[in-house]
C-alpha cells in the first residue's frame, strides 16, 4: 500500500501540471484564434466587395465622361453592381466585441448605400437623364468617402480587439509560468519528504527483512524483525517471524530426535551384548545331548527370540546411523521385510492384521536400500497411526509386483483415508495432523527421496477406499542383454495421515 500510495502521489503530481496548463492557457488561445480567424474571414469578404464596387465605380466614371451611354459599358457596370450587392458575411458565432460588430455593420451599410447610388446613376444614364446622373455621381463620390471612413474605423477596432486577445493570452501565460515555478518548488520540497516516507516505510523494513534472512541463512533461528504496520511489509514481517518460530520449534524437535537416535544406538549396542551371551548359552544347552525334549524346545524358542531381537536391533542401528549411502542393486522385497521388522512390535499392541503378497520373481532396482526402507517405514508408520482412528478389525497390506516392466510396491490399510482439507498441503514441510507428536516431515522427506531416485510421490484420492500414493518408476538395476527395459517402481499408501 505504501508503494501504491507513493506511485499515486507521484503520478498525480506529474499529471496535475499539464492539466492545469491546458485549462489555464487553452481558453485565451482558443478565443484569440477564433477572433483572428473570424476577422480574417470578414476582412476577405469586405475586400472582395470593396474591389467589386471599385470596378463598378470606374465604369460609372467612364460613362459619365461620354456623351451617351454605350450598352456594353452599362451591362458591365450592372454585372459589377450585382456582385457588389451581396451583404457582408459576418459569422454569427464569432467572438466579436459589440463595438467591432457595430463597426462591421456600419461598413456593410455604407457599401450597400454606395451600391444603391451607383445603380441609380446607371439607370439615369440609360434613361437619358444626364443632369440627374451627374448629381447622383456627386453623391456616389461622397458615399465612397463614407465607406472608406467606415472601413478604417472597423479595421482600427479589429486591431484593438486582437491586441486585447493577445494581452489576455500573455497574462495567462505569465500566470501559468508563475504557477509552474511554484509547483516545481513544491515538488522539490516534496521529494525529501517522499524519500523519508519511502525510506521509513519501505527501505528500512526491507533492510530489516534482508538482515533477518541473512541471519537465518547463517543458522540463527532466534532472529525476529519488528512489525511496523498493517501493510504488505508488516504482514511480511509477521510471516517471517512465524516462519522462524516454526523453524525453531522444528529444529528443537529434530534435535531431540537426533539425541534420541544417538541414545537408541547406544542402548541397542549395550543390549546386543547380553543378547549375544543369551544366544551363546542357549546354543550350548542345545548342543548338550542330555537335555530332554521340553528343555530343548524352550532353548530353541529362546534362541529364536534372541535372533529376532538381534535382527530388530541391527535394523534400528542401520536406520538411525548417518552413514554414507550409495546406490546399489536393491530387492524391494528385502526392503519391505526390513521395514516390517522395524514396526512389527506395533502390530500386536494395536491389534493390526498384516497381509499381502510379495512377488518372488521381483527384479532388482538401482537405489539406496536405506533410503527406500525409510520411505516404506514412513508409509507403514502413517498407516498404523491412521488405523488408531477406527475400531477393529484393522488390516494393513503390503504387496509387490511387476507390471509393464515396472516394479511396484503398495502399502494399504482400511482406515478413513486422507481428509480433503489435508490433501493440498500433504507433501509440504511441517504439515501434520498429529499435533506435537508429528514433525510434518515424513511425507515431505519421502517425496524428496523418491525424486532423488528419479520418481515422485503423489496423492490420488479414492472415494470410499482411502488414498493412493503413486511413486513413479525407479530405475531397474541394469539387466542382461535381451532382458526387460528398466522402468522402476511406484508405491501406494491408503488411509493414512501425515
Amino acid at each position: 500500500m505504501t508503494l501504491l500510495a507513493v506511485a499515486i502521489a507521484a503520478g498525480t503530481y506529474a499529471a496535475a501540471l499539464p492539466v492545469y496548463m491546458f485549462f489555464r492557457v487553452s481558453r485565451p488561445v482558443l478565443v484569440l484564434g477564433s477572433l483572428t480567424e473570424a476577422i480574417a474571414s470578414v476582412g476577405e469578404d469586405l475586400a472582395r466587395r470593396d474591389s467589386v464596387l471599385d470596378q463598378a465605380l470606374m465604369v460609372a466614371r467612364g460613362l459619365a465622361r461620354r456623351s451617351r451611354a454605350e450598352p456594353d459599358s452599362v451591362a458591365a457596370a450592372r454585372r459589377w453592381l450585382d456582385l457588389g450587392r451581396a451583404p457582408l458575411a459576418i459569422p454569427s458565432r464569432a467572438l466579436f466585441s459589440l463595438a467591432l460588430r457595430a463597426a462591421f455593420a456600419r461598413t456593410d451599410e455604407a457599401l450597400s448605400r454606395l451600391a444603391s447610388a451607383l445603380t441609380e446613376f446607371v439607370e439615369a444614364l440609360e434613361r437619358g437623364r444626364v443632369p440627374n446622373a451627374t448629381e447622383t455621381l456627386i453623391a456616389v463620390e461622397q458615399l465612397v468617402r463614407v465607406a472608406d471612413h467606415a472601413k478604417d474605423a472597423a479595421a482600427r477596432i479589429a486591431r484593438a480587439d486582437v491586441v486585447a486577445g493577445q494581452r489576455e493570452l500573455r497574462e495567462a501565460v505569465d500566470v501559468a509560468r508563475r504557477d509552474t515555478i511554484i509547483w516545481l518548488i513544491v515538488g522539490v520540497l516534496f521529494v525529501p519528504a517522499l524519500a523519508y516516507v519511502v525510506r521509513r516505510r519501505v527501505w528500512h523494513p526491507l533492510s530489516e527483512l534482508e538482515t533477518g534472512l541473512a541471519q537465518v541463512a547463517d543458522g540463527d533461528l532466534t532472529v525476529g524483525i519488528p512489525v511496523r504496520g498493517a501493510d504488505e511489509l508488516g504482514r511480511l514481517a509477521e510471516h517471517f517471524n512465524a516462519m522462524t518460530r516454526i523453524l525453531r520449534d522444528r529444529a528443537e524437535e529434530q534435535g531431540r530426535f537426533a539425541a534420541a537416535g544417538e541414545l537408541l544406538a547406544g542402548v541397542a549396542h549395550e543390549v546386543n551384548n547380553p543378547l549375544m551371551a543369551i544366544a551363546a548359552h542357549a546354543e550350548n544347552r542345545l548342543a548338550d545331548p542330555a537335555i530332554d525334549a521340553e528343555q530343548r524346545g524352550e532353548m530353541t524358542q529362546i534362541l529364536r527370540q534372541v535372533r529376532r531381537a538381534t535382527k530388530l536391533l541391527r535394523g534400528l542401528l542401520r536406520f538411525v546411523r548417518a552413514t554414507e549411502r550409495e546406490v546399489t542393486s536393491v530387492n524391494l522385497n528385502d526392503v519391505v521385510r526390513g521395514a516390517l521388522d522395524l514396526v512389527s512390535y506395533r502390530f500386536g499392541v494395536d491389534e493390526i492384521t498384516v497381509g499381502g503378497q510379495l512377488d518372488a520373481h521381483l527384479p532388482a532396482v538401482a537405489g539406496d536400500a536405506i533410503k527406500l526402507e525409510q520411505v516404506v517405514v514412513n508409509l507403514l508408520s502413517n498407516a498404523i497411526d491412521a488405523l488408531h482412528a477406527i475400531n477393529p478389525p484393522r488390516r494393513l497390506t503390503v504387496d509387490t509386483w511387476v507390471e509393464d516392466a515396472r516394479v511396484s510396491v503398495a502399502v494399504g490399510d482400511n482406515g478413513k483415508g486422507v481428509a480433503p482439507e489435508i490433501a493440498p498441503r500433504l507433501f509440504r514441510p511441517f504439515a501434520t495432523t498429529k499435533g506435537r507428536r508429528g514433525t510434518g516431515l515424513g511425507l515431505y522427506i519421502s517425496r524428496q527421496i523418491a525424486r532423488e531416485a528419479g520418481g515422485d510421490l503423489a496423492l490420488v484420492a479414492l472415494p470410499g477406499l482411502g488414498a493412493r500414493f503413486p511413486l513413479p518408476p525407479l530405475l531397474l538395476h541394469p539387466a542382461p542383454r535381451g532382458g526387460p527395459k528398466p522402468r522402476g517402481s511406484h508405491s501406494r499408501w491408503r488411509d493414512s495421515e501425515c
